[in-house]
């Protein structure tokens, strides 16, 4: 199985001659994983990054990052960035943690998301994200 954008599963639930059961089978890793630590545990792997690593990337408290990830604390939105910055995972995947959270997704005509969203496709660390930022006279996340 593979995992189907949101359109996509929109055209496969539009057709007429498909049941939900088959639906159901057939696209469940396309589905929000509504267990927090599972999908952690799931983007942490795909990183193929140590936790130590992510938590020294990210710039983040040892004990916050483990709560965070243990589903006992609810991270900011700049929180939930700056772990996907240093995990270097893709913009999709970032947008679909802040949806997790309930939080804006990256917007392209808000100039501070789409200084992030280019340094998400361009693997940019947290040092390269902040300099860009404040060149163009955006917060950066060290001062939020």
């Amino acid at each position: 199985m593979k995992y189907k954008r949101t359109e996509e599963l929109f055209e496969l639930l539009n057709m007429k001659n498909i049941s939900y059961d088959k639906y159901l089978a057939e696209n469940q890793d396309s589905f929000v994983c509504n267990d927090l630590k599972e999908y952690w545990a799931e983007v942490i792997e795909k990183s193929g990054m140590s936790k130590v690593d992510i938590i020294n990337k990210a710039d983040i408290a040892y004990t916050y990052f483990y709560s965070v990830i243990g589903g006992n604390n609810y991270p900011s939105r700049d929180t939930i960035i700056k772990i996907f910055i240093a995990m270097k995972l893709p913009l999709e995947d970032c947008q679909r943690a802040l949806k997790l959270y309930n939080w804006a997704p990256l917007y392209p005509k808000v100039k501070r998301d789409s200084i992030v969203i280019y340094a998400l496709n361009h693997n940019f660390n947290l040092y390269n994200l902040e300099e860009m930022l404040e060149d163009h006279n955006e917060k950066g996340f060290k001062n939020r």
